[in-house]
C-alpha cells in the first residue's frame, strides 16, 4: 500500500481484531465528495486493505448482522446512497427522498444508520426517518418529517416551520425506537413519534439504548440525558461551552463517550457521577466496541483498549 496520508473520521469494530474505519486522503480537496473505507484484519496475511468510493461523503458505517440473514457491512453517504460488503459480493441502493440531489421537496442529509432488532434505519435531517422493509426504504417519521422552506421574497415574514435535524437513533424494537435531533430526544411507539421531556436546549448528537431499559443521549456543550419515555429523563450533564458529546458506547460496565476534546467515560451506577478524561487519548471523534475491545478513532490516529490496556494501532498511510 502506497503511503497517502488520510484523516480519518468513522469507525465501527466488526469483531475483537477486525475493524473497518472511513477516511478521506488528505491530498484532496475539502470540497470533493470521496470516501476511502479501511478494513484492518489482525488475522489476514495483509492487515490493511482499502475500497474506494467516489463521489461518496461518508455518513455513518454499521455492521448488519441480522437484517439480511447473514452479516454485512454498510457505508451511509450524506445523500442516501448506502453501500453493502461481505465475502464476494456488494450490494449499493438509494434511499429515495434523501440528500440535497433529490430534487424538491429538499429535506436534507442523513447523518446515521443502525440496525435495531433486525431492521435497519437511517436518520436525517428535516426530520427523515427510515425503515428498510422487504420493499426497501420506507418513510417512518410522520410529523417529524419537514422539508426546507422554498426560498421567496417574502420568507423572512412567513416563520416557516423546519424539521429537526435527526443526529442518531438506536431502539429497542420496532415499537420502542429513541430519536436524538437539533431539538431534543423522540420517542416512536409504532404509530408516531412524541417528544421526550428533557431538561436541556442543547443539540443532541447521539442517543443508546442500554440493555437495563436506561436510555442514554449526548450533544453540545456536554449534555448528558439518561431515562426513557416512561420514566421521564434526567440530567447528568457535565456542562462544558466547548465540548460536543459526538457518539457513546458501553464497555466494561463504563459509559464511553466521544468528543471533540478526546474521550471521556462516566461510572452509569454512580448517581452523581462526573465524566473523567481518558489520558493519552488527545483525540476521539468517534468510538465502536465489539469482541471485548473499545475501538477509538481521531483524525490522524487509531486506539484500541483491551484487557485493560490502550494500544495504537498504527496506520501505513499515517
Amino acid at each position: 500500500m502506497n503511503a497517502a496520508p488520510v484523516t480519518f473520521s468513522h469507525c465501527a469494530a466488526i469483531e475483537s481484531d477486525y475493524y473497518m474505519i472511513a477516511a478521506k486522503p488528505d491530498a484532496l480537496d475539502a470540497e470533493e465528495e470521496f470516501t476511502r473505507i479501511f478494513y484492518f484484519d489482525a488475522q489476514a496475511a495483509s492487515a490493511w486493505r482499502h475500497t474506494d468510493l467516489p463521489s461518496f461523503t461518508v455518513a455513518d458505517l454499521c455492521v448488519v448482522g441480522q437484517a439480511f440473514g447473514q452479516r454485512r457491512y454498510a457505508v451511509l453517504s450524506n445523500e442516501g446512497d448506502v453501500v453493502y460488503y461481505w465475502p464476494g459480493d456488494q450490494l449499493a441502493e438509494k434511499i429515495e427522498g434523501a440528500g440535497l440531489q433529490a430534487g424538491e421537496p429538499v429535506f436534507g442529509y442523513l447523518n446515521a444508520l443502525r440496525e435495531i432488532d433486525g431492521m435497519l434505519y437511517a436518520c436525517g435531517g428535516g426530520g427523515q426517518i427510515y425503515r428498510r422493509d422487504g420493499s426497501g426504504w420506507i418513510d417512518i417519521a410522520g410529523a417529524l418529517r419537514q422539508p426546507a422552506p422554498v426560498l421567496s421574497a417574502n420568507l423572512a415574514l412567513q416563520s416557516p416551520e423546519l424539521g429537526d435535524d435527526i443526529a442518531d437513533i438506536d431502539g429497542y424494537a420496532a415499537d420502542d425506537l429513541y430519536a436524538a435531533g437539533g431539538q431534543g430526544l423522540y420517542h416512536y411507539d409504532g404509530h408516531q413519534w412524541t417528544a421526550c421531556e428533557v431538561s436541556t436546549d442543547e443539540i443532541l448528537m447521539a442517543v443508546l439504548c442500554a440493555p437495563d431499559g436506561v436510555v442514554w443521549a449526548c450533544g453540545f456543550n456536554g449534555a448528558v440525558m439518561r431515562g426513557n419515555a416512561t420514566e421521564g429523563f434526567q440530567d447528568v450533564s457535565h456542562y462544558d461551552d466547548n465540548m460536543i458529546l459526538t457518539n457513546l458506547a458501553f464497555f466494561s460496565g463504563q459509559l464511553y463517550l466521544s468528543s471533540n476534546q478526546g474521550l471521556f467515560r462516566l461510572d452509569p451506577d454512580r448517581t452523581k457521577a462526573r465524566l473523567e478524561k481518558v489520558n493519552g487519548l488527545p483525540e476521539c471523534d468517534d468510538l465502536s466496541v465489539a469482541g471485548g475491545v473499545l475501538l477509538c478513532v481521531g483524525p490522524k490516529n487509531i486506539h484500541r483498549l483491551d484487557a485493560g490496556a490502550w494500544e495504537e494501532l498504527m496506520h501505513p498511510d499515517n
